[in-house]
Protein backbone atom coordinates (compact mmCIF):
# COMPACT_ATOMS: atom_id res chain seq x y z
CA UNK A 1 0.00 0.00 0.00
CA UNK A 2 1.36 3.35 -0.93
CA UNK A 3 2.26 5.51 2.26
CA UNK A 4 0.30 8.40 2.46
CA UNK A 5 3.22 10.52 1.88
CA UNK A 6 3.74 9.35 -1.90
CA UNK A 7 1.18 12.06 -2.89
CA UNK A 8 2.94 15.02 -1.98
CA UNK A 9 6.16 13.74 -2.76
CA UNK A 10 5.06 12.75 -6.70
CA UNK A 11 3.45 15.94 -7.35
CA UNK A 12 6.57 17.46 -6.31
CA UNK A 13 8.01 17.77 -9.51
CA UNK A 14 7.75 17.36 -13.24
CA UNK A 15 9.28 15.28 -15.85
CA UNK A 16 12.84 15.38 -17.32
CA UNK A 17 13.21 14.62 -20.56
CA UNK A 18 16.89 16.01 -22.19
CA UNK A 19 19.95 14.75 -23.02
CA UNK A 20 21.78 17.84 -21.97
CA UNK A 21 21.09 17.47 -17.96
CA UNK A 22 21.39 14.30 -16.32
CA UNK A 23 18.08 12.37 -16.10
CA UNK A 24 19.31 12.24 -11.83
CA UNK A 25 22.23 12.85 -9.79
CA UNK A 26 22.76 9.17 -9.61
CA UNK A 27 24.00 9.02 -13.10
CA UNK A 28 25.18 12.63 -13.27
CA UNK A 29 27.58 11.44 -11.05
CA UNK A 30 28.58 8.84 -13.53
CA UNK A 31 29.21 10.99 -16.06
CA UNK A 32 25.88 11.09 -17.42
CA UNK A 33 22.77 9.66 -19.14
CA UNK A 34 23.18 5.63 -18.79
CA UNK A 35 21.43 3.03 -21.21
CA UNK A 36 22.84 0.01 -19.76
CA UNK A 37 22.62 0.72 -15.87
CA UNK A 38 19.60 1.20 -14.22
CA UNK A 39 19.27 3.49 -11.37
CA UNK A 40 16.22 5.04 -10.35
CA UNK A 41 12.56 5.96 -11.83
CA UNK A 42 14.30 8.66 -14.29
CA UNK A 43 16.21 5.31 -16.05
CA UNK A 44 13.42 4.38 -18.69
CA UNK A 45 14.11 7.99 -20.30
CA UNK A 46 17.79 6.98 -20.89
CA UNK A 47 16.60 3.53 -21.97
CA UNK A 48 12.80 2.39 -21.48
CA UNK A 49 14.10 -1.38 -20.94
CA UNK A 50 16.11 -1.06 -17.97
CA UNK A 51 13.11 -1.52 -15.05
CA UNK A 52 12.11 -4.47 -16.40
CA UNK A 53 13.14 -6.70 -13.57
CA UNK A 54 12.87 -4.04 -10.28
CA UNK A 55 11.48 -6.12 -8.14
CA UNK A 56 10.05 -2.97 -5.72
CA UNK A 57 7.42 0.40 -6.81
CA UNK A 58 9.81 3.28 -7.45
CA UNK A 59 9.46 7.34 -7.25
CA UNK A 60 12.19 9.93 -7.65
CA UNK A 61 11.84 13.48 -7.74
CA UNK A 62 14.68 15.58 -8.39
CA UNK A 63 15.74 19.20 -8.07
CA UNK A 64 18.47 20.71 -10.54
CA UNK A 65 20.01 23.93 -9.91
CA UNK A 66 21.68 25.24 -13.58
CA UNK A 67 23.23 29.07 -13.57
CA UNK A 68 20.39 30.39 -11.22
CA UNK A 69 17.35 28.06 -12.13
CA UNK A 70 15.51 25.42 -10.82
CA UNK A 71 14.40 21.99 -12.95
CA UNK A 72 11.87 20.09 -10.82
CA UNK A 73 11.27 16.35 -12.42
CA UNK A 74 10.10 13.14 -10.94
CA UNK A 75 8.65 9.99 -12.21
CA UNK A 76 7.02 6.74 -10.39
CA UNK A 77 7.75 2.88 -11.94
CA UNK A 78 5.31 0.03 -11.17
CA UNK A 79 6.17 -3.62 -11.33
CA UNK A 80 2.83 -5.80 -12.89
CA UNK A 81 3.29 -9.13 -11.74
CA UNK A 82 4.05 -11.19 -15.42
CA UNK A 83 4.42 -8.24 -17.23
CA UNK A 84 7.22 -6.02 -15.91
CA UNK A 85 7.49 -2.65 -15.24
CA UNK A 86 5.40 0.01 -16.00
CA UNK A 87 5.55 3.97 -15.29
CA UNK A 88 6.11 7.48 -15.90
CA UNK A 89 8.01 10.64 -16.02
CA UNK A 90 7.18 14.80 -15.73
CA UNK A 91 9.38 17.55 -16.61
CA UNK A 92 9.04 21.34 -16.11
CA UNK A 93 11.96 23.55 -17.29
CA UNK A 94 12.86 27.19 -17.37
CA UNK A 95 15.02 28.12 -19.73
CA UNK A 96 18.34 29.94 -18.26
CA UNK A 97 18.57 33.25 -18.08
CA UNK A 98 14.79 33.26 -19.48
CA UNK A 99 12.60 32.16 -16.41
CA UNK A 100 10.94 35.58 -15.78
CA UNK A 101 9.96 35.97 -19.59
CA UNK A 102 8.40 32.65 -19.75
CA UNK A 103 10.56 30.93 -22.01
CA UNK A 104 10.68 26.66 -21.25
CA UNK A 105 10.14 23.02 -21.75
CA UNK A 106 7.96 20.15 -20.15
CA UNK A 107 7.61 16.78 -21.14
CA UNK A 108 5.22 13.92 -20.07
CA UNK A 109 6.26 10.20 -21.16
CA UNK A 110 4.87 6.90 -20.38
CA UNK A 111 6.91 3.67 -19.99
CA UNK A 112 6.38 -0.60 -20.25
CA UNK A 113 9.35 -2.34 -19.45
CA UNK A 114 9.00 -6.04 -20.16
CA UNK A 115 11.70 -8.93 -19.30
CA UNK A 116 11.93 -11.41 -22.61
CA UNK A 117 14.60 -13.83 -21.82
CA UNK A 118 16.39 -14.37 -19.02
CA UNK A 119 19.37 -12.42 -19.95
CA UNK A 120 17.15 -10.01 -22.18
CA UNK A 121 14.70 -7.03 -21.59
CA UNK A 122 12.35 -5.01 -24.10
CA UNK A 123 11.21 -1.57 -23.60
CA UNK A 124 9.00 1.39 -25.17
CA UNK A 125 7.79 4.70 -24.23
CA UNK A 126 5.27 7.22 -25.89
CA UNK A 127 5.18 10.76 -24.85
CA UNK A 128 4.90 14.09 -25.65
CA UNK A 129 7.00 17.44 -25.33
CA UNK A 130 5.86 21.17 -25.34
CA UNK A 131 8.34 23.60 -26.36
CA UNK A 132 7.59 27.63 -25.12
CA UNK A 133 9.32 31.21 -25.61
CA UNK A 134 8.94 34.68 -24.83
CA UNK A 135 8.08 36.49 -28.59
CA UNK A 136 9.88 39.23 -26.66
CA UNK A 137 13.27 37.50 -27.95
CA UNK A 138 14.42 36.31 -31.43
CA UNK A 139 15.92 33.32 -30.24
CA UNK A 140 15.80 30.31 -27.79
CA UNK A 141 18.72 28.95 -26.81
CA UNK A 142 17.83 25.08 -27.05
CA UNK A 143 15.72 25.83 -30.01
CA UNK A 144 16.00 22.63 -32.32
CA UNK A 145 18.00 20.64 -29.59
CA UNK A 146 14.69 18.38 -28.65
CA UNK A 147 11.55 16.92 -29.76
CA UNK A 148 8.97 19.01 -30.23
CA UNK A 149 5.16 17.20 -30.12
CA UNK A 150 4.37 13.13 -29.72
CA UNK A 151 7.34 11.08 -29.84
CA UNK A 152 8.22 7.35 -28.68
CA UNK A 153 11.10 5.66 -27.76
CA UNK A 154 12.11 1.74 -27.72
CA UNK A 155 15.43 0.11 -26.07
CA UNK A 156 16.97 -3.15 -25.05
CA UNK A 157 19.12 -4.32 -22.64
CA UNK A 158 21.26 -7.77 -22.61
CA UNK A 159 22.80 -8.87 -19.54
CA UNK A 160 25.83 -11.62 -19.08
CA UNK A 161 26.42 -13.97 -16.35
CA UNK A 162 29.88 -12.04 -16.18
CA UNK A 163 28.24 -9.17 -14.75
CA UNK A 164 28.05 -6.90 -18.00
CA UNK A 165 24.91 -5.28 -18.99
CA UNK A 166 24.45 -4.36 -22.69
CA UNK A 167 21.91 -1.90 -23.34
CA UNK A 168 20.61 0.67 -26.76
CA UNK A 169 17.86 2.89 -27.08
CA UNK A 170 16.52 4.83 -30.22
CA UNK A 171 15.11 7.98 -27.85
CA UNK A 172 12.10 10.40 -28.62
CA UNK A 173 11.74 9.52 -32.54
CA UNK A 174 8.82 12.15 -33.75
CA UNK A 175 5.83 9.59 -34.52
CA UNK A 176 5.46 12.13 -37.91
CA UNK A 177 9.26 11.08 -38.12
CA UNK A 178 10.13 14.77 -39.02
CA UNK A 179 13.31 15.06 -36.63
CA UNK A 180 15.83 12.51 -36.00
CA UNK A 181 15.92 10.35 -32.85
CA UNK A 182 18.50 10.12 -30.27
CA UNK A 183 20.62 7.12 -30.62
CA UNK A 184 22.24 5.60 -27.11
CA UNK A 185 24.44 3.16 -26.59
CA UNK A 186 26.13 2.09 -23.34
CA UNK A 187 27.69 -0.67 -21.19
CA UNK A 188 28.19 -1.51 -17.98
CA UNK A 189 29.94 -3.86 -15.59
CA UNK A 190 29.78 -4.71 -12.20
CA UNK A 191 31.61 -7.76 -10.68
CA UNK A 192 30.78 -9.82 -8.02
CA UNK A 193 33.43 -9.07 -5.00
CA UNK A 194 34.35 -12.50 -3.82
CA UNK A 195 35.19 -10.96 -0.49
CA UNK A 196 33.15 -7.71 0.20
CA UNK A 197 34.88 -5.83 3.18
CA UNK A 198 34.58 -1.69 3.22
CA UNK A 199 33.83 -1.68 -0.42
CA UNK A 200 30.83 -3.52 -1.52
CA UNK A 201 30.26 -3.37 -4.58
CA UNK A 202 31.83 -1.71 -7.84
CA UNK A 203 30.48 -0.44 -11.03
CA UNK A 204 32.22 0.80 -14.52
CA UNK A 205 29.90 2.30 -17.29
CA UNK A 206 30.05 4.19 -20.50
CA UNK A 207 27.93 5.77 -23.07
CA UNK A 208 27.41 7.05 -26.23
CA UNK A 209 24.47 9.10 -27.71
CA UNK A 210 24.47 10.12 -31.17
CA UNK A 211 22.11 13.16 -32.82
CA UNK A 212 21.73 13.23 -36.05
CA UNK A 213 20.09 16.31 -38.23
CA UNK A 214 20.94 20.10 -38.35
CA UNK A 215 21.88 19.76 -34.79
CA UNK A 216 23.68 16.52 -35.05
CA UNK A 217 26.08 16.09 -32.38
CA UNK A 218 28.36 13.18 -30.48
CA UNK A 219 28.55 12.60 -26.51
CA UNK A 220 30.58 10.17 -24.70
CA UNK A 221 29.75 9.76 -21.06
CA UNK A 222 32.05 7.46 -18.35
CA UNK A 223 32.08 6.74 -14.88
CA UNK A 224 32.67 4.54 -11.73
CA UNK A 225 31.00 3.82 -9.03
CA UNK A 226 31.04 1.86 -5.53
CA UNK A 227 29.55 1.83 -2.53
CA UNK A 228 31.14 1.30 1.26
CA UNK A 229 29.71 0.50 4.68
CA UNK A 230 27.55 -2.31 3.24
CA UNK A 231 26.05 -0.35 0.64
CA UNK A 232 25.13 2.61 2.65
CA UNK A 233 27.20 5.25 1.04
CA UNK A 234 28.04 5.49 -2.57
CA UNK A 235 30.52 7.39 -4.13
CA UNK A 236 30.99 8.04 -7.90
CA UNK A 237 33.45 9.91 -10.43
CA UNK A 238 32.90 10.52 -13.96
CA UNK A 239 33.16 12.75 -17.22
CA UNK A 240 31.10 13.88 -20.05
CA UNK A 241 32.21 14.98 -23.12
CA UNK A 242 29.76 16.50 -25.80
CA UNK A 243 30.87 18.00 -29.70
CA UNK A 244 27.82 20.33 -29.29
CA UNK A 245 28.19 24.59 -28.04
CA UNK A 246 26.34 23.61 -24.43
CA UNK A 247 28.24 20.50 -23.54
CA UNK A 248 32.09 20.62 -23.99
CA UNK A 249 34.18 18.49 -21.44
CA UNK A 250 33.07 18.32 -17.44
CA UNK A 251 34.51 15.78 -14.98
CA UNK A 252 31.24 14.87 -12.87
CA UNK A 253 31.23 13.98 -9.33
CA UNK A 254 28.47 12.15 -6.65
CA UNK A 255 27.86 11.05 -3.29
CA UNK A 256 24.73 8.54 -2.65
CA UNK A 257 23.09 7.63 1.27
CA UNK A 258 21.34 5.39 1.32
CA UNK A 259 19.14 2.63 3.79
CA UNK A 260 19.98 -0.68 2.64
CA UNK A 261 16.93 -2.98 4.25
CA UNK A 262 16.17 -4.66 1.21
CA UNK A 263 12.77 -6.04 2.99
CA UNK A 264 11.55 -2.55 4.26
CA UNK A 265 10.64 0.49 2.73
CA UNK A 266 14.41 2.02 1.51
CA UNK A 267 15.38 5.61 1.02
CA UNK A 268 18.26 6.88 -1.39
CA UNK A 269 19.35 10.92 -1.36
CA UNK A 270 21.98 11.40 -3.96
CA UNK A 271 23.65 14.64 -5.21
CA UNK A 272 25.72 14.84 -8.26
CA UNK A 273 28.03 18.10 -9.43
CA UNK A 274 29.18 18.73 -12.97
CA UNK A 275 32.08 20.61 -12.21
CA UNK A 276 32.38 22.46 -15.61
CA UNK A 277 29.11 22.37 -17.43
CA UNK A 278 28.97 23.95 -20.89
CA UNK A 279 31.49 25.12 -23.21
CA UNK A 280 34.40 27.71 -22.20
CA UNK A 281 32.05 30.77 -22.52
CA UNK A 282 29.16 29.22 -20.67
CA UNK A 283 31.14 27.12 -18.03
CA UNK A 284 28.66 26.43 -15.21
CA UNK A 285 28.47 24.40 -12.20
CA UNK A 286 25.53 22.18 -12.34
CA UNK A 287 24.05 20.85 -8.97
CA UNK A 288 21.27 18.53 -8.63
CA UNK A 289 19.54 16.53 -5.83
CA UNK A 290 17.26 13.56 -5.80
CA UNK A 291 15.46 11.45 -3.95
CA UNK A 292 14.12 7.86 -4.64
CA UNK A 293 11.67 5.70 -2.56
CA UNK A 294 11.69 2.08 -3.10
CA UNK A 295 8.62 0.76 -1.54
CA UNK A 296 8.03 -2.51 0.28
CA UNK A 297 10.06 -5.89 -0.10
CA UNK A 298 12.52 -6.32 -2.61
CA UNK A 299 12.88 -9.77 -1.79
CA UNK A 300 9.15 -10.33 -2.20
CA UNK A 301 9.26 -11.71 -5.69
CA UNK A 302 11.93 -14.05 -4.76
CA UNK A 303 10.04 -15.20 -1.80
CA UNK A 304 6.86 -15.90 -3.74
CA UNK A 305 9.02 -17.59 -5.95
CA UNK A 306 10.69 -19.88 -3.61
CA UNK A 307 7.04 -20.28 -2.31
CA UNK A 308 5.53 -20.93 -5.89
CA UNK A 309 8.66 -23.45 -6.35
CA UNK A 310 8.50 -24.74 -2.72
CA UNK A 311 4.40 -25.61 -3.40
CA UNK A 312 5.51 -26.98 -7.35
CA UNK A 313 8.06 -29.22 -5.62
CA UNK A 314 5.16 -30.39 -2.94
CA UNK A 315 2.48 -31.11 -5.90
CA UNK A 316 5.11 -33.02 -7.28
CA UNK A 317 6.28 -35.13 -5.01
CA UNK A 318 2.70 -35.43 -4.30
CA UNK A 319 1.83 -36.16 -7.74
CA UNK A 320 4.42 -38.56 -8.25
CA UNK A 321 3.45 -40.32 -4.34
CA UNK A 322 -0.11 -40.65 -5.87
CA UNK A 323 1.39 -41.82 -9.23
CA UNK A 324 3.57 -44.82 -7.75
CA UNK A 325 0.91 -45.69 -5.35
CA UNK A 326 -1.62 -45.46 -8.24
CA UNK A 327 0.85 -48.19 -10.04
CA UNK A 328 1.06 -49.74 -6.86
CA UNK A 329 -2.59 -50.49 -6.76
CA UNK A 330 -3.00 -51.50 -10.50
CA UNK A 331 -0.07 -53.55 -10.18
CA UNK A 332 -1.86 -55.26 -6.83
CA UNK A 333 -5.46 -55.33 -8.14
CA UNK A 334 -3.80 -56.68 -12.06
CA UNK A 335 -2.11 -59.47 -9.44
CA UNK A 336 -5.36 -59.75 -7.53
CA UNK A 337 -7.51 -60.62 -10.75
CA UNK A 338 -4.92 -62.90 -11.98
CA UNK A 339 -5.38 -64.53 -8.75
CA UNK A 340 -8.88 -64.50 -8.83
CA UNK A 341 -8.83 -65.93 -12.59
CA UNK A 342 -6.19 -68.81 -11.46
CA UNK A 343 -8.80 -69.45 -8.18
CA UNK A 344 -11.38 -69.34 -10.12
CA UNK A 345 -10.09 -71.80 -13.08
CA UNK A 346 -8.88 -73.98 -10.20
CA UNK A 347 -11.98 -73.61 -8.56
CA UNK A 348 -13.47 -74.49 -11.83
CA UNK A 349 -11.20 -77.69 -12.15
CA UNK A 350 -11.80 -78.43 -8.75
CA UNK A 351 -15.76 -78.38 -9.42
CA UNK A 352 -15.20 -80.64 -13.19
CA UNK A 353 -12.63 -83.03 -11.08
CA UNK A 354 -14.92 -83.44 -8.03
CA UNK A 355 -18.34 -84.00 -10.73
CA UNK A 356 -16.53 -86.47 -12.28
CA UNK A 357 -14.98 -88.08 -9.13
CA UNK A 358 -18.79 -87.92 -8.15
CA UNK A 359 -20.20 -89.38 -11.58
CA UNK A 360 -17.40 -92.46 -11.24
CA UNK A 361 -18.00 -93.05 -7.52
CA UNK A 362 -21.29 -93.28 -8.14
CA UNK A 363 -21.16 -96.10 -10.63
CA UNK A 364 -20.51 -98.28 -7.77
CA UNK A 365 -23.59 -100.68 -7.81
CA UNK A 366 -25.43 -100.58 -4.27
CA UNK A 367 -23.85 -96.90 -3.94
CA UNK A 368 -26.11 -94.37 -3.59
CA UNK A 369 -24.90 -90.19 -3.21
CA UNK A 370 -27.02 -87.26 -2.05
CA UNK A 371 -25.67 -83.42 -3.12
CA UNK A 372 -26.63 -80.84 -0.82
CA UNK A 373 -24.90 -77.19 -0.64
CA UNK A 374 -23.34 -77.94 2.68
CA UNK A 375 -23.56 -82.05 2.61
CA UNK A 376 -22.50 -84.68 0.55
CA UNK A 377 -24.05 -87.75 1.58
CA UNK A 378 -22.49 -91.37 0.33
CA UNK A 379 -24.33 -94.34 1.12
CA UNK A 380 -23.30 -97.84 1.19
CA UNK A 381 -25.76 -100.69 1.14
CA UNK A 382 -25.37 -104.62 1.35
CA UNK A 383 -24.77 -104.97 -2.53
CA UNK A 384 -21.87 -102.13 -1.94
CA UNK A 385 -19.96 -102.81 1.10
CA UNK A 386 -21.67 -106.40 2.76
CA UNK A 387 -20.12 -107.50 6.01
CA UNK A 388 -20.63 -111.17 6.82
CA UNK A 389 -23.06 -111.76 9.76
CA UNK A 390 -22.31 -110.83 13.48
CA UNK A 391 -18.93 -109.89 11.87
CA UNK A 392 -16.99 -106.09 11.62
CA UNK A 393 -14.30 -107.48 8.76
CA UNK A 394 -14.23 -105.01 5.86
CA UNK A 395 -14.87 -107.93 3.08
CA UNK A 396 -11.81 -108.67 1.18
CA UNK A 397 -11.13 -107.83 -1.36
CA UNK A 398 -14.50 -106.36 -2.90
CA UNK A 399 -14.79 -104.43 0.55
CA UNK A 400 -11.37 -102.69 -0.09
CA UNK A 401 -11.90 -101.89 -3.58
CA UNK A 402 -15.02 -99.98 -2.82
CA UNK A 403 -13.34 -98.03 0.35
CA UNK A 404 -10.12 -97.06 -2.12
CA UNK A 405 -12.35 -95.90 -4.76
CA UNK A 406 -14.66 -93.96 -2.34
CA UNK A 407 -11.41 -92.71 -0.70
CA UNK A 408 -10.41 -91.45 -4.57
CA UNK A 409 -13.68 -89.57 -4.35
CA UNK A 410 -12.55 -88.35 -1.20
CA UNK A 411 -9.02 -86.72 -2.56
CA UNK A 412 -11.08 -84.33 -3.97
CA UNK A 413 -12.35 -82.38 -0.52
CA UNK A 414 -9.22 -82.23 1.26
CA UNK A 415 -9.48 -80.86 5.02
CA UNK A 416 -13.48 -81.52 4.69
CA UNK A 417 -14.34 -83.11 8.09
CA UNK A 418 -15.89 -87.00 7.65
CA UNK A 419 -18.37 -88.59 9.41
CA UNK A 420 -18.85 -91.99 9.27
CA UNK A 421 -22.21 -93.69 10.14
CA UNK A 422 -22.93 -97.95 10.48
CA UNK A 423 -27.06 -99.44 10.55
CA UNK A 424 -28.05 -102.36 10.73
CA UNK A 425 -31.68 -104.53 10.82
CA UNK A 426 -33.46 -104.97 13.95
CA UNK A 427 -33.26 -108.84 13.93
CA UNK A 428 -31.09 -109.69 17.05
CA UNK A 429 -27.55 -111.37 17.02
CA UNK A 430 -27.35 -114.92 16.70
CA UNK A 431 -26.15 -116.68 20.03
CA UNK A 432 -23.14 -117.65 18.42
CA UNK A 433 -22.13 -113.95 17.92
CA UNK A 434 -22.83 -112.90 21.09
CA UNK A 435 -19.71 -113.57 22.61
CA UNK A 436 -18.15 -111.12 20.72
CA UNK A 437 -20.85 -108.20 20.14
CA UNK A 438 -23.90 -108.12 22.50
CA UNK A 439 -26.28 -106.54 20.07
CA UNK A 440 -26.58 -104.60 17.01
CA UNK A 441 -25.58 -101.39 18.52
CA UNK A 442 -21.98 -102.22 19.31
CA UNK A 443 -22.22 -104.15 16.11
CA UNK A 444 -22.53 -101.53 14.33
CA UNK A 445 -19.96 -99.05 16.40
CA UNK A 446 -17.58 -101.60 15.55
CA UNK A 447 -18.19 -101.51 11.68
CA UNK A 448 -18.37 -97.64 11.96
CA UNK A 449 -14.59 -97.84 13.54
CA UNK A 450 -13.20 -100.40 11.12
CA UNK A 451 -14.28 -97.68 7.96
CA UNK A 452 -12.97 -95.42 9.90
CA UNK A 453 -9.51 -97.13 10.91
CA UNK A 454 -9.55 -97.86 6.98
CA UNK A 455 -9.32 -94.11 5.93
CA UNK A 456 -7.24 -92.86 8.67
CA UNK A 457 -4.28 -95.76 8.03
CA UNK A 458 -4.63 -97.24 4.91
CA UNK A 459 -5.52 -93.91 2.72
CA UNK A 460 -3.46 -91.14 5.03
CA UNK A 461 -6.66 -89.16 5.96
CA UNK A 462 -6.22 -87.17 9.07
CA UNK A 463 -7.48 -88.85 12.35
CA UNK A 464 -9.05 -85.55 13.44
CA UNK A 465 -10.54 -84.88 10.42
CA UNK A 466 -12.88 -88.10 10.42
CA UNK A 467 -15.22 -89.44 13.16
CA UNK A 468 -17.49 -93.06 13.43
CA UNK A 469 -20.61 -93.37 15.25
CA UNK A 470 -22.68 -96.87 15.55
CA UNK A 471 -26.54 -96.52 15.12
CA UNK A 472 -27.57 -99.96 15.10
CA UNK A 473 -31.41 -100.24 14.13
CA UNK A 474 -31.98 -96.82 15.56
CA UNK A 475 -32.87 -94.98 12.27
CA UNK A 476 -34.11 -97.69 9.81
CA UNK A 477 -34.93 -95.96 6.04
CA UNK A 478 -37.09 -99.20 4.89
CA UNK A 479 -39.70 -101.33 6.24
CA UNK A 480 -37.38 -104.28 8.41
CA UNK A 481 -40.45 -106.91 8.00
CA UNK A 482 -39.44 -107.75 4.45
CA UNK A 483 -35.42 -109.01 3.40
CA UNK A 484 -35.47 -106.16 0.57
CA UNK A 485 -36.15 -103.59 3.77
CA UNK A 486 -33.49 -105.03 6.24
CA UNK A 487 -31.17 -105.07 3.57
CA UNK A 488 -31.54 -101.27 2.54
CA UNK A 489 -31.17 -100.41 6.52
CA UNK A 490 -27.73 -102.85 7.15
CA UNK A 491 -26.01 -99.64 5.43
CA UNK A 492 -22.78 -97.65 5.86
CA UNK A 493 -22.76 -93.46 5.34
CA UNK A 494 -20.29 -91.61 4.84
CA UNK A 495 -21.15 -87.74 5.49
CA UNK A 496 -18.92 -84.89 3.82
CA UNK A 497 -19.44 -81.30 5.21
CA UNK A 498 -18.54 -78.87 2.35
Amino acid sequence: MIKWWIVPLAAAGVLFAYEDVSFSARTLGLGGDQAAVADDAFSPIANPALPARWQRPVTSICAVLYSGNFYWTAAYSQPVRGLGNIGGSLLYLRSPGFADRGSGDADVRFFWAIPCRPYFNLGAAIGNHSTWRSPEFYFYPFEGRFTTGAFFSVGGVAFTPKGFNLGFSLAEMPFDLSSPAIFRTGIGWGPVLEKPGVLSSLLLAANTDFRFGSNAAFKLHLGAETYLFRGHLGLRAGMRYGTDELSGFSPTLGVTLRTHRLQKTDFELCYGTALNYGTADTSMILHQLSLSVLFGDARKAEKDSILAEQAERARRLREEALARERDRLRAELENINKERAAIERERSDIERLRREALEEVGRIHGLGIVDTDSLINITLTDQALRFDEGSAQIPFPDGYRVLARIAEFLANYPGKVLRIEAHTDNVPLAEGFRERYKDNQTLSEARAEVVRSYFVNVEGIRASLITAKGLGSKEPVADNETEEGRAQNRRIMILIRK
